[in-house]
């Protein structure tokens, strides 16, 4: 595993981002500070946090002619943020049986579009892509 990849996870295979990647990973509405949980349990509060940004119309505005608040830009830079972070995981701990079910074209094809995405629209710092630097040099460029 590379040393980026063990800033991120640790062997005993709980997700605990460290504060290099992005400061209050874990924070979300239930919790004050940092807490390590599994991986299911941080993908499911994930999924969870960003239904609850999504539906927010004041972030999110469905009204024509409503504004985007200021903080727009960094409310979607969060989320894409930790989205990034499923494709990590999901490629370092499962790719194995995405592949034995013969999805990895899809999901290599949904990692390239979102990779294009943030990276065409600065919207992922570099330095948080570096977990798959090495695959996405092969597979994006």
């Amino acid at each position: 595993m590379s040393t980026a990849l063990k800033q991120v996870f640790n062997k005993d295979r709980t997700f605990r981002p460290k504060r290099k990647f992005e400061p209050g990973t874990q924070r979300f509405e239930l919790h004050k500070k940092p807490t390590a949980v599994s991986a299911p349990k941080y993908m499911s509060l994930l999924m969870d946090w960003i239904e609850v940004q999504i539906n927010n119309e004041h972030i999110f505005p469905t009204n024509v002619g409503t504004p985007f608040p200021k903080t727009f830009m960094q409310v979607a830079k969060k989320i894409l943020s930790r989205l990034f972070r499923v494709f990590v995981h999901v490629y370092i701990h499962h790719f194995d049986r995405v592949s034995q079910m013969g999805a990895e074209a899809h999901v290599n094809t949904c990692y390239k579009h979102f990779y294009n995405f943030v990276t065409e629209f600065s919207l992922i710092d570099h330095k948080e892509l570096e977990p798959l630097k090495e695959m996405t040099s092969r597979m994006c460029h």
